[in-house]
């Protein structure tokens, strides 16, 4: 398994729940980032929940993050990267859309969050391989 996957994993399974979609992906990274977790944590804390207003989803705009700290910062790459997240989800990028249509389709919370990190974290890998 990936492990920037199992990372995330880790910090979303921890009882009780603490960190947002941003902070999971930037703690997972951190290291690489040259970052404490700590650090990343406190860079992504506003960025969960759609930046805590419903707007672009803190799994994509994490992983955004951290694309740039890789060196990945033109305008293609990052238009690539959302335009395949929201491939796989409807066209939707936004958090409160991707809620909606969570809870629509009966899914847990939860669960739909952990899932829009690990396909963030496996398409930013394959784009920095």
């Amino acid at each position: 398994m990936n492990k920037h996957v199992e990372r995330a994993k880790q910090l979303r399974d921890t009882a009780p729940q603490s960190n947002n979609c941003a902070q999971t992906i930037m703690r997972a990274y951190a290291e690489e980032m040259g970052l404490t977790e700590e650090q990343a944590a406190a860079i992504g804390c506003n960025f969960g929940g759609g930046m805590k207003c419903g707007g672009t989803c803190g799994a994509i705009t994490g992983a955004l993050m951290v694309l740039g700290t890789k060196g990945v910062i033109s305008p293609a790459a990052v238009g690539e990267f959302r335009r395949r997240m929201a491939q796989k989800h409807n066209g939707m990028t936004d958090c409160a859309e991707l809620l909606k249509a969570n809870a629509q389709q009966g899914g847990n919370k939860k669960t739909h969050c952990d899932n829009m990190i690990f396909e963030a974290i496996e398409l930013l890998d394959e784009m920095t391989e």
